[in-house]
């Protein structure tokens, strides 16, 4: 029975995978496996939850280094395709502030991701510019449209880069093609700014509910996190920390978000149902798991970390 029951209730998570060789002042200071999506995934990993990475990483050793990894810290691997090419590189520039300026390298030639078959149970998540890139962006939506269609409770973090204005038309339509297919909507207030022109979470949730979005969550850095579903509106406090690295932050708040549901046993069938103080434990999963991650050049939290979180929460 066990087994049936984790067959049945797995966490999906779909990016790419990306080494990230860090800059300080010029100079390399450390190199280490990312990528958006990656970062959550190794997360809830090493948090000893069925999770399960759809990517792809070329042949090279930078694709060996990463898939090994991965396996590492409990995530599967069943759905990483290789190919042979060079796997995508990240120069992350930190300013003073410790934030990252990002250059990015990837292979010219890349096949297409391979998607599971899901069950109703399931927990997807993804974002980034992965999902909304031209290539391979049919057979993402043909996937999202299973996990509507079957009730999967999808977690989207559209994480929006700069763009130019000639731009955002293109960039809001896929956004909201996305949308039409997603439970739960996480972004920051920069990446609201960017696609709506403002980061007031009544305004944007008016704009998106419509659309299906159950849940929005906002983030604003060390500020707050606002949050809204057709029951509950409230601000959340944050702790502010001293940071060393933004790298993975938001990443890391979606994998607190992941842990949370999979704790309360929340899908898309009784999310509506979840009250204040549920919503509370997981919006401080979120923050903490964020904030540890900013403490160190880590993306993701770490193991010793990991394991205290799963003995309080025993």
């Amino acid at each position: 029975m066990k087994n049936i029951i984790a067959q049945m209730d797995r966490i999906y998570t779909v990016g790419e995978t990306t080494f990230d060789i860090i800059f300080r002042n010029g100079q390399p200071s450390a190199a280490i496996v990312g990528g958006s999506v990656l970062n959550t995934a190794i997360t809830l990993g090493r948090l000893n939850l069925p999770v399960q990475f759809v990517s792809r990483m070329g042949n090279d050793q930078v694709g060996n280094l990463s898939l090994g990894f991965l396996k590492e810290n409990g995530v599967d691997t069943d759905y990483v395709v290789r190919f042979d090419g060079n796997s995508r590189l990240a120069l992350a520039f930190m300013d003073e502030a410790n934030n990252a300026d990002y250059e990015f390298y990837k292979s010219a030639k890349a096949p297409s991701l391979v998607f599971p078959d899901l069950s109703p149970n399931d927990i997807v998540t993804f974002g980034s510019t992965n999902a909304i890139k031209e290539e391979g962006r049919n057979n993402l939506l043909l996937f999202l449209n299973q996990a509507h269609d079957k009730g999967v409770l999808t977690i989207y973090d559209p994480n929006i880069r700069e763009f130019g204005p000639r731009e955002l038309i293109e960039t809001r339509k896929k956004v909201e093609e996305n949308l039409h297919l997603v439970k739960v909507l996480k972004g920051s207030n920069q990446d609201f700014i960017r696609l709506y022109e403002t980061d007031d979470a009544d305004d944007i949730f008016k704009r998106v509910q419509p659309l299906g979005v159950q849940v929005l969550i906002v983030t604003s850095g060390t500020k707050k996190v606002e949050l809204r579903t057709s029951n509950l509106s409230f601000s959340f406090p944050v702790k502010p920390v001293k940071t060393v690295s933004t790298i993975g932050a938001g990443d890391n708040f979606t994998a607190g978000l992941v842990f949370g549901f999979h704790k309360h046993a929340i899908r898309t069938l009784n999310i509506d149902d979840a009250d204040e103080n549920v919503w509370h434990e997981i919006l401080q999963f979120a923050t903490d798991f964020a904030a540890q991650v900013c403490c160190s050049e880590g993306n993701y939290i770490s193991k010793e970390y990991a394991e205290k979180v799963m003995i309080s929460t025993e």
